[in-house]
């Protein structure tokens, strides 16, 4: 698929353009791919790749067009602070372009590139949420505690044939061998969910991904 062609996926356009796909949701959340733009809505929407590099050229900052994953290139300081107008670029015809050169310019720079890096981290993590791969605190709380209570409930049932079978082989009452299992497997579940509850206490609220 090229750049020619009608309609495109967002991963495949921000490959074309040498992006992540989750700067594409980014630029589209920014409003910087918009409108003619874009076939459909919200995570199932194409991309016209035609048109979006046009909106692209004119929406996004010079530094950042098509860069490696839109990283910015700051500019050292000249020694006289001023403001120029770089040539623009007549195949695009792309407003001309500001090229500020003082240190102030430079610090704004650094602070648009950390506000774009925070948005596109959020914006990853929404993505990945979506897909499957993390999965909400609370919610993994309770799948955890109602896989726990599954398991204790099966080895409970268990403990009648358990006792039916410690009472024929020494000879004492089904009832009193019933009797002495619940009252063990009661003292040990109770244990081992104090022990629980105080393990999932210590764990942090969110552990760090190690995958790329």
């Amino acid at each position: 698929m090229t750049l020619s062609a009608e309609t495109m996926t967002k991963g495949a356009f921000a490959a074309h353009i040498g992006v992540s796909a989750g700067r594409i949701s980014q630029y589209i959340a920014e409003g910087k791919i918009y409108g003619d733009a874009l076939e459909g809505d919200g995570r199932s929407a194409k991309i016209r790749p035609a048109i979006a590099r046009q909106q692209l050229q004119k929406t996004l900052e010079p530094s950042q067009r098509f860069g490696a994953n839109g990283a910015a290139v700051l500019k050292p300081s000249a020694v006289q602070p001023n403001l120029q107008l770089a040539p623009s670029d007549a195949a695009s015809a792309a407003p001309p372009r500001l090229t500020f050169t003082d240190d102030v310019a430079d610090q704004l720079a650094a602070e648009r590139l950390r506000q774009q890096q925070i948005t596109t981290a959020r914006l990853e993590r929404e993505e990945a949420l979506e897909v499957g791969r993390y999965m909400r605190t609370d919610e993994a709380r309770r799948q955890t505690v109602r896989a726990v209570s599954e398991a204790f409930k099966v080895m409970e049932q268990g403990i009648p044939e358990m006792a039916k079978a410690i009472a024929a082989q020494f000879g004492v009452p089904m009832h009193d061998a019933t009797h002495a299992l619940l009252k063990v497997f009661r003292d040990v579940r109770a244990k081992k969910a104090a022990s629980f509850r105080t393990s999932a206490d210590e764990q942090p609220e969110h552990l760090e991904d190690e995958q790329p």
